[in-house]
């Protein structure tokens, strides 16, 4: 069995998903329990655990718990490989695991290249693994997925605001895509929700009914039914990549050749250098939509 320890971004979490599907038999999935039952749903053969649970937390401390439930007993004693991306390797984390983990391969990736790495992020994780002696599948890609008739699902926002196309460019996207006859879900989150004036949001939910997903599994959940999604450098716009559906990602001031989402049927928009999100004009954006119909 092996044991993935994760803790970070939304976008950072779904780019481990590749390592994930290259392991070889079972995974337990230690991480915020959302992300981790959501992983379950996506890569088969994945348990969740959630990495709030007390022992779990004490692992980052000088001499770690002292006892340990039977669930968790088993889970280090069953340990194959573990898998953390949460520890330099020379730490109290570290230590603890290897004492409760003794007979198992540990692995620690540094979930952040260097300025010199000029791959992308998954070949970065697979190359930090395979250097420290884990056997790796060829990374098995889902399937492509949506419905043909299914509307277009447009997430407008990021953590990073510099990441954010501006809104009266998704508006006028949104617009273009209705004319040709195409059904549009606009989806906001808690980002835009903070962010937004009052005027903007009221806009977004009146002429566009823009709905507001509260949670990992209602995002999640958004997805299945349309035929492709558009949205920044995001966490959402990633998930939609590893779902398997036709991805249109909106890239500026990030380097698409190491953060482009993955997945069967991903369509990057890009400039020649890092640039402001203003690069990008509506009507190619609207262009790289698939066609209704």
């Amino acid at each position: 069995m092996n044991v993935i320890f994760h803790y970070g971004a939304l976008g950072d979490f779904v780019l481990t998903l590749p390592l994930l599907r290259s392991l070889t038999g079972p995974t337990t999935l230690v991480t915020s329990w959302a992300r981790a039952s959501l992983a379950s749903r996506l890569v088969p053969g994945t348990t969740p655990m959630d990495i709030q649970m007390w022992e779990f937390l004490r692992l980052h401390t000088k001499g770690g718990p002292t006892s340990v439930s039977p669930a968790i007993g088993d889970l280090f004693s069953q340990a194959r490989s573990i898998i953390s991306f949460i520890s330099t390797g020379d730490d109290d984390w570290a230590d603890n695991v290897a004492r409760l983990a003794p007979d198992a391969k540990r692995v620690f990736i540094d979930p952040r290249p260097g300025e010199d790495w000029e791959g992308h992020i998954c070949g970065w994780h697979r190359d930090q693994a395979a250097g420290q002696g884990l056997k790796l599948n060829k990374d098995n890609r889902p399937k492509p997925t949506g419905v043909k008739d299914g509307p277009v699902v447009v997430h407008p926002g990021s953590g990073g605001v510099d990441k954010c196309w501006p809104v009266e460019r998704f508006e006028a996207m949104i617009d273009g895509l209705t004319a040709r006859g195409q059904s549009v879900v606009p989806l906001l989150g808690e980002a835009e929700v903070e962010r937004w004036p009052k005027d903007v949001l009221d806009r977004w939910r009146d002429t566009y009914s823009a709905r507001v997903f509260g949670t990992l599994d209602e995002l999640h959940g958004a997805l299945p039914q349309a035929c492709a999604y558009v949205g920044n450098d995001s966490g959402p716009t990633h998930l939609a990549a590893q779902m398997g559906l036709a991805t249109v990602a909106l890239f500026g001031p990030t380097d698409p050749r190491r953060w482009a989402p993955v997945g069967p049927n991903v369509t990057v928009l890009a400039p020649e250098a890092p640039a402001a999100m203003d690069w990008l004009d509506t009507d190619a954006v609207v262009d790289a939509c698939p066609q209704p119909g």
